[in-house]
């Protein structure tokens, strides 16, 4: 299958995530300059995305997100939607910060998907969508 911007796999792709946030937020480029702190949440949610097909090097935000919900329910008996809008309140309720964002925003679309609510629909739609656009 190709795609827009050719052969590009789930695992390509969470890697250009990490490289891009890395010189976006680390680096003195042109880059860096149009780098803001709340992008790095964004940026991470599609990570989270990809990560949830990708290879053996990215299946810890999905193990997070699924270890998360499974000791909320445990602990609290709070259930898989809590999960997932707690989560959703400390990454976009808070003030940006690169490396809350990186977790959270990681693990936020695996705790979405196991609810099997109306919050996995954007995780669903989304993921749809940038699957087929790259390819992967």
């Amino acid at each position: 299958m190709s795609s827009l911007l050719g052969q590009f796999t789930a695992t390509g792709v969470c890697l250009a995530i990490m490289v891009w946030l890395l010189v976006g937020h680390r680096g003195k480029g042109t880059l860096a300059k149009h780098h803001e702190d709340h992008h790095t949440a964004w940026w991470m949610l599609a990570f989270g995305l990809f990560a949830q097909s990708a290879g053996q090097a990215f299946t810890a935000p999905s193990k997070v997100g699924d270890s998360l919900t499974a000791a909320m329910n445990h602990q609290f008996n709070a259930g898989a939607g809590a999960t997932a809008v707690i989560l959703m309140m400390i990454l976009f309720g808070t003030k940006p910060r690169v490396w809350k964002d990186v977790i959270v925003g990681a693990t936020l679309p695996a705790a979405c998907l196991a609810s099997g609510s109306i919050l996995a629909m954007p995780f669903t739609i989304g993921g749809s969508f940038l699957h087929g656009l790259v390819g992967a």
